[in-house]
């Protein structure tokens, strides 16, 4: 205390005073110069000499002084205020102070200002500029330090070569401090507020700050602590720590060696680097090298855009994948890793584990939209065991241990009973007698072994059975009973409902495969393939049969139906072609052996013509007909020859039948009237001749009147002459006493009319002449029996008939004889014979009609070649039965009841039953109906693992979520640990992009550009970061935590929802208490735990498969049930095709004779089946009695028998 402490001024005496640690000073004046100028001497006294001793000396030229404590004489300060070199009005009248220096003059030329050292300059009004070579420029400005300078107003430039410099404006406000340490706008736009500490530290770029030796920075607002640190991005950098740089716009680089290069990017910890812009890389050597980047965690790697990665050695290589958890990897892309050492190599998938380190994800909430994961036991409620109602024993296998529980069994609640080995019973009054049975549920029973039984009253008698829901029952071995009072009472069925309580199947995708379910729209083209208007209610599900209309079967209104009527068309068929051949159908007909055969009995027409494609043809065979006045018989060629063999004989004059039928013309030799002969060849001439003659004769008796008197008198008496009579009423006679073979009347004038003639007798004997109107008779029956409008000329000719027959193309033709007729029908019966004939094995070997068959083998078609909607099986009864069809195998194959009922979607009763199913043929997806979706209950524990394809549950995801607020808890207090360590590199809000506490709620961080953390207990880090909510984490560029206890991490990740958590880059959690994986992940319902989002979902790998009636399936288990799905479909396909071909394949002939047999053999094939038959037909001796018997082998092995008998009459 006795000893002096410093030299004070003292402005009571006007001189400097030494004085004690306890005495306060005041400055010398009340200018701003004077009290800059202490403020420097009172920074050291080295700057300006010592405190005035009392020992005077005179200095070397000349001046009064007094001696410091090193001895060297100093100038004695003037007494007198304003003569002083340091005062308002200093006026010393030496050109400086005297300082150890032979330099140039110091020269304070602004007003007020200070100037001390040689050859330094103060031109700036109230600058202080104090060293060697020091100039202070601007107003207010202080330059401290040998070469120091500074440019513009309130700058401080302190150390030797410290400058504040300016290239265009001179900045203001601005801090240099240190060796060579510099503030400048050279390539920045200003320099105002800019501090620079340090050896070599540079500061470039208003309001930034650098602090440490050979640090620099560029831009605006930056940050920078550290040797060597630098921030050149050029704007709101911020470098804290030993070599690292902050190269990014608005970028941090936190830590040394740590490098933050792309713009808005973080980097925090030892060698932490991120090279791309808005990435986020926290912990030693952490790395975010893509765009929107977040890597935390000692050598954490973020590579893929997007990408996130929060653990020790983590690496995210894929576009937005998600790695958490120590050496996590998430490879594919929009994939997410969870835990140590998981990895998740596949695209939009959640891994939880490795090939070789599969984990359990727990405390899942129950599902409830289609793509949410599901926990092993939605359903259960809370269990409140007493001790007495719980019995759990470890057991030793040996079969005299006895208790209610059995070895290694379990029972849990009153009364429960678990007397199987490792069976469960949970719930009062279970039980769970079987081995390995599990009952869970008030009264439900397990007591099949290896069976389960969830729900009150819920029974598994069946040996390997499941059972969900209340009063549900499987006793059948290996069933399944799906849903309240389900009941599944047949081996391998699966059952979702009972009689009566039927229930759909909703969301279920399009089987692929041979065992796979069907869903509608694969059925729709199966009953859509059925045609005849069959389709599928798109409400209620329900099937509208078909409905056939067949020309000769009716409406038939099932498959089986139709095909039975055309079966049964083709039964008639055949049965009228065995006609056709037996002649008991057709227009040629004949009821029975020996009985008459018809033509058309049934049918009109005028005629029947035989005329064929040759024209006309003879009709052979014909029996005489009857030749009578009524008679409609035909005639044959040798009535007709009899009747013109008698008109012949009747015309005389050598008049014969020609062998085609005709009559030749005859031959008289008459007299020409002058003594010599004439010859005509008809009767009309000899008529003539004779009329002719006659007259002559007439002349000549006139002529000879007497003799002729005379001679008529003999001759009128019969006396004389040819023509005599012996006497009254006695025969006339002519030529009786002459020979010659002819009586000829012929006259001059020709032949003669015989008149008067009486009928003669016409019989085979007879010499009668017969008179024209017998003649007449016969010609009359002739024309009659020939038709065709033959009639009797005048001249007793019969005209040439007139028939109009076909010409065997289709046409007519027309012919005149009797002769042509017949030739033409008999050519077209002919024709018609062979046609039917050849019809008739057309239609028996299917190459005709509308049933029609290639060839042996070949396929069966029906209409093949016409057009129409439809085939009706319909008859006149109704609708028919299809039967015997094989099971369908194409996509237009007919599905049998059969392979309906083993697609599961069809009971044994026909009726629908619900079943899951792809939502597609392409199996993407599975969705599952209901308003608000469709819980998956009781999924156990998916395998969570690289290539992975099975479901998580929520204990799993309970323990990431668990094993997440672990990492975090840790990360929070490393970051509470920077945040009490880092907060002397320089403070500030979030809007500064520096590290500390946030402007809003208490304890809260806020880490890069323009973050903010306003809630309470809030973290915000990276470039735009933002916590609103009271305990919330923002982590990654533009990520924003608005909900309370909300999460939000990767670069924009929102999680607005009260205790909300999203993870990757872009993801949502907007619900309360849920939770968004991955990149682009929407959890928009409360408690709920979404992978993907609307049009983006991801696959869940490594799930088990299913084993429990809530468990989640993986694909591995759809594919089996859907293969056996397909194959029973394919069986009844098979089966029913291969029915068709046997009833095709059975024979059936019909022998051509009374007492015959015939044995046949057959084969068919219809689509992919075939069959092979044999049969035998026999006819009794009196052909009345058909018996047919056939027998026949499908390509499937089964066998069929038919059996016909037949009576006709």
């Amino acid at each position: 205390m006795n000893k002096t402490y410093r030299n004070i001024w003292n402005t009571a005496t006007g001189t400097w005073t030494a004085v004690a640690e306890t005495a306060r000073s005041r400055s010398k004046g009340s200018a701003r110069a004077a009290r800059q100028a202490l403020a420097v001497l009172a920074l050291g006294s080295a700057s300006i000499g010592g405190a005035f001793a009392a020992d005077a000396c005179t200095t070397e030229d000349g001046k009064g002084g007094s001696l410091d404590a090193a001895g060297v004489c100093k100038v004695t300060a003037s007494r007198t205020i304003g003569t002083d070199a340091i005062g308002t009005t200093a006026t010393l009248t030496d050109d400086y102070i005297k300082v150890n220096s032979t330099g140039p003059v110091a020269a304070a030329t602004g007003a007020n200002a200070v100037a001390m050292g040689q050859s330094v300059t103060s031109s700036g009004s109230s600058s202080v500029a104090i060293g060697s070579g020091t100039s202070a420029d601007g107003l207010h400005s202080m330059a401290l330090g040998a070469s120091s300078r500074v440019v513009g107003n309130s700058n401080l430039a302190v150390g030797d070569g410290a400058t504040v410099s300016t290239l265009t404006a001179p900045p203001t406000n601005a801090i240099a401090i240190g060796t060579r340490a510099n503030v400048s706008d050279a390539g920045v736009t200003g320099a105002t507020g800019s501090i620079a500490i340090g050896n070599s530290a540079s500061a470039g770029g208003t309001g930034s700050i650098v602090i440490g030796t050979s640090t620099r920075h560029s831009g605006s607002g930056a940050t920078v602590v550290g040797a060597n640190a630098s921030a050149m991005g050029g704007g709101s950098g911020v470098a804290i720590g030993n070599s690292s740089a902050a190269a990014g716009a608005g970028s941090v680089a936190t830590g040394p060696n740590a490098t933050a290069t792309g713009t808005g990017s973080v980097a925090i910890g030892s060698q932490a680097a991120t090279t791309n812009n808005n990435s986020v890389a926290i912990g030693n050597t952490a790395s975010g090298s893509a765009i929107n980047t977040t890597a935390i965690g000692g050598n954490a790697r973020a590579t893929g855009d997007n990408a996130t990665v929060l653990g020790q050695s983590g690496a995210a290589s894929g576009l937005g994948a998600v790695g958490i958890g120590f050496r996590a990897n998430a490879q594919g892309d929009r994939s997410v890793a969870l835990g140590m050492d998981s990895v998740a190599d596949r695209d939009n998938t959640v891994s939880v584990g490795s090939a070789t380190q599969q984990r359990q994800i727990t405390n899942v909430a129950a599902g409830t939209a289609g793509t949410d994961a599901v926990n092993v036991e939605q359903m259960n409620a809370a269990i409140t065991a007493a001790d007495k109602y719980v019995d759990i024993r470890t057991g030793t296998y040996a079969a005299d241990v006895a208790a209610s529980a059995g070895d290694s069994a379990t029972a849990v609640g009153a009364n429960a009973s678990a007397t199987g080995q490792s069976a469960v019973a949970l719930g009062g009054n279970t039980t769970a007698s079987a081995a390995n049975a599990v009952a869970i549920g008030t009264l439900s029973r397990a007591t099949g072994n290896n069976a389960v039984a969830v729900g009150v009253g819920a029974a598994a008698t069946g040996a390997n059975t499941s059972v969900l829901g209340r009063g549900a029952l499987a006793s059948g071995n290996n069933s399944v009973a799906l849903g309240t009072w389900s009941l599944a009472d047949r081996d391998n069925s699966v059952s979702v409902g009972s009689s009566g309580l039927e229930r759909q199947v909703t969301n279920v995708a399009a089987g692929t495969q041979a065992t796979d379910a069907v869903n509608v729209s694969q059925l729709q083209p199966v009953v859509t393939a059925l045609g005849g208007g069959a389709t599928i209610n798109p409400t209620t599900g329900a099937v509208t049969g078909p409905r056939y209309t067949l020309a000769n079967g009716g409406t038939q209104t099932t498959v089986g139906g139709a095909l039975g009527a055309l079966d049964g068309n083709i039964t008639t068929i055949n049965t009228r072609l065995d006609g056709l051949s037996n002649g008991t159908v057709g227009l040629v007909q004949q009821a029975g052996p020996g009985a008459n055969i018809t033509v058309g009995a049934s049918t009109d027409g005028a005629a029947v013509d035989f005329t064929g494609t040759a024209g006309a043809r003879k009709l052979t065979g014909v029996e005489a007909g009857a030749v009578t006045a009524t008679s409609k018989d035909a005639v044959n060629g040798s009535q007709l020859h009899g009747v013109s063999s008698s008109v012949a004989s009747a015309i005389g004059g050598g008049s014969t039948v020609n062998a085609d039928g005709s009559i030749s013309a005859p031959s008289f030799t008459l007299g020409d009237g002058s003594g010599g002969t004439t010859t005509v060849t008809s009767v009309g001439g000899a008529i003539t001749n004779l009329d002719g003659r006659v007259t002559t004769n007439e002349g000549n008796i006139a002529r000879n009147t007497g003799d002729i008197a005379d001679l008529a008198s003999q001759i009128g008496s019969g006396t004389v002459g040819l023509v005599q009579q012996a006497g009254a009423g006695a025969n006339i006679t002519v030529g009786a006493n002459t020979d010659g073979a002819a009586v000829d009347f012929t006259g001059t004038a020709g032949a003669r009319k015989l008149t008067g003639v009486d009928a003669g007798a016409v019989t085979a004997a007879s010499k009668d002449a017969v008179n024209g109107s017998q003649l007449h008779g016969v010609s009359d029956s002739v024309a009659s029996a020939i038709g065709g409008g033959s009639t009797v000329n005048a001249d007793g000719s019969i005209s040439a008939p007139s028939f109009t027959v076909g010409d065997g193309s289709g046409g007519t033709t027309t012919v005149h004889s009797v002769g042509d007729a017949v030739t033409n029908l008999d050519g077209r019966v002919t024709v018609n014979e062979g046609a039917v004939a050849s019809l008739a094995d057309q239609i028996g070997n299917g190459t005709v009609g509308l049933v029609q068959q290639a060839g042996p083998g070949a396929n069966i078609t029906v209409g093949a070649n016409t057009d129409g909607a439809a085939v009706s099986f319909i008859g006149t009864a109704g609708a028919r039965k299809l039967s015997g069809v094989a099971n369908g195998v194409n996509d237009d194959d007919a599905v049998t009841i059969a392979q309906l009922k083993a697609t599961g979607l069809i009971d044994y009763t026909g009726k629908e039953i619900a079943a899951v199913t792809y939502d597609d043929i392409s199996l993407g997806s599975v969705t599952f109906g209901g308003t608000g979706g469709t819980k998956l209950l009781n999924v156990a524990p998916g395998l969570i693992a690289a290539g992975s394809m099975e479901a998580v549950n929520g204990g799993q995801l309970h323990d990431l979520q668990e094993r997440f607020a672990q990492e975090y808890a840790r990360l929070d207090g490393r970051v509470g640990n920077l945040e009490s360590g880092g907060g002397s590199g320089g403070g500030g809000g979030g809007s500064d992009g520096n590290v500390g506490r946030g402007t809003g709620g208490d304890g809260s961080l806020v880490v890069g550009d323009g973050s903010v953390a306003s809630g309470e207990n809030s973290t915000a880090v990276g470039q735009g970061a933002v916590a609103s909510g009271n305990n919330g984490s923002a982590v990654g560029q533009g990520s924003a935590a608005s909900g309370s206890n909300s999460s939000a991490i990767g670069q924009g990740s929102v999680a607005s929802g009260s205790d909300s958590t999203a993870i990757g880059q872009g993801s949502k959690a907007t619900g309360n208490g849920s939770v968004a994986i991955g990149a682009g992940s929407v959890a928009d319902r409360d408690n709920s735990v979404s992978v993907g989002s609307a049009g983006h979902e991801r696959q869940i790998t490594n799930v088990a498969d299913g084993t429990a009636p809530t468990d989640a399936v993986n694909v591995r288990q759809l594919d089996q049930r859907f293969g056996e799905t397909n194959r029973m479909i394919n069986d009844v396909a098979k089966n029913a095709y291969a029915g068709v071909a046997a009833a095709m394949a059975m024979p059936n002939l019909t022998p051509s004779q009374p007492g015959k047999t015939v044995v046949a053999a057959g084969a068919a094939n219809y689509k992919s089946g075939s069959a092979i038959a044999a049969g035998a037909t026999y006819r009794t001796r009196d052909g009345k009695w058909l018996m047919n018997g056939a027998v026949s082998v499908t390509s499937t092995g089964d066998a069929g028998v038919r059996a016909q008998v037949g009576y006709e009459f």
